[in-house]
Parts: structure tokens; sequence; C-alpha cells
């Protein structure tokens, strides 16, 4: 139920974007094109919070893009897709916040 601040959420989304997300998105979140897209100025991420949040909770079939739903909690995926929301040139203004992710789950 903790609301978390922008800060808060870019920061340790930060960190699961190193751990998780960094290999096929890169540092820079030009991706690796074809296989692996640019997050950096992205539609999806750049477009409505739950179709990135569905994006990221259940991947994209036929794709390298995997499902996180089972593997990162609540507060991780506000984290990083605030991240990947509000890094690079991506400047949306908008947190996802733990409640988000959580109501799409269901």
């Amino acid at each position: 139920n903790k609301q978390y601040t922008m800060d808060e959420l870019k920061a340790r989304g930060e960190k699961v974007y190193a751990a998780n997300c960094v290999a096929c998105h890169q540092p820079t979140g030009k991706g690796m094109p074809p296989a692996f897209p640019a997050l950096d100025g992205s539609k999806v991420v750049t477009g409505a919070k739950a179709d990135q949040i569905a994006l990221v909770l259940g991947g994209k079939p036929g794709t390298a893009m995997a499902a996180f739903g089972k593997q990162l909690n609540d507060v991780e995926l506000a984290a990083v897709i605030t991240f990947t929301r509000n890094n690079w040139g991506n400047k949306t203004g908008q947190l996802v916040q733990p409640a988000d992710v959580l109501a799409s789950r269901k």
C-alpha cells in the first residue's frame, strides 16, 4: 500500500534494470534491433501505463521478451517500469505504483 516517490522508484528501478534488462535493451535503452527493441523512445514505454505493465508481466510470445510477472515482485516491477518511462529520452513524468502492478495481475 506504500506510495513511493519518483526518486525512490527510479533508484530501485535502475538496479532492477541493471540486473534483468540491460543485457538485451542495453545501458542506453537503445536495444539491439530487431531482436531487442529500443526502450528509449518506445511507443510502449511512452504510451499507456497499462500496456507496458501487461507486457512486462506477461512477456511477448514469439519474441525474446520474457514474462517477469513471476520473477519480480510488484515493487520491483513498478520501479523498473517507472525507470524506463523516465530515463534516457523518455520523460513521461509518470510513475507506476506497486498497487498498479497488483491490479494488473488480477
